[in-house]
């Protein structure tokens, strides 16, 4: 073998050529998103007018609060004379008004169940009880 046959064996390639067409860019285009302009959302606001009573040096009052008969039991100080409180009814849960007098005297016992309330003095009781059909009951025994 000669030097230039081993030459050109040594440099020509294995394979013949793959033909690979040539390539083509198409130009750049960049697209724009469309906007629409929207208007704004603004949620619609009503005012209502908020009538302000100003009393000066005292709150007013905004209505009767009703208790319970467990808080009635805390709170409640049994004095003499005539009362007026507004009680949660124990089996309509509805706010009833019950108005009754404590006579004078030393209190002996005072005693609220599930659905009444006694008031045992030296020289009377009173018994309040809450019926079934959503009235309240108040007697008086010497």
């Amino acid at each position: 073998m000669t030097p230039l046959l081993l030459s050109l064996t040594l440099t020509s390639p294995a394979q013949p050529p793959v033909f690979t067409p040539p390539v083509t860019l198409a130009p750049r285009v960049t697209l724009q998103p469309q906007v629409t302009p929207f208007p704004a959302y603004r949620p619609q606001v009503v005012v209502v007018p908020v009538p302000v009573v100003v009393n000066p040096g005292y709150l007013t009052p905004v209505g009767p609060q009703a208790v319970t008969l467990g808080e009635f039991s805390r709170f409640f100080t049994p004095t003499p004379g005539k009362h007026d409180v507004w009680i949660i009814h124990p089996v309509t849960r509805q706010p009833v008004r019950v108005c009754f007098a404590l006579p004078n005297g030393k209190l002996r016992d005072f005693e609220v169940d599930r659905r009444s309330i006694r008031f045992e003095f030296r020289n009377g009781t009173v018994d309040i009880d809450f019926r079934n059909n959503g009235t309240v009951d108040v007697r008086y025994r010497d």
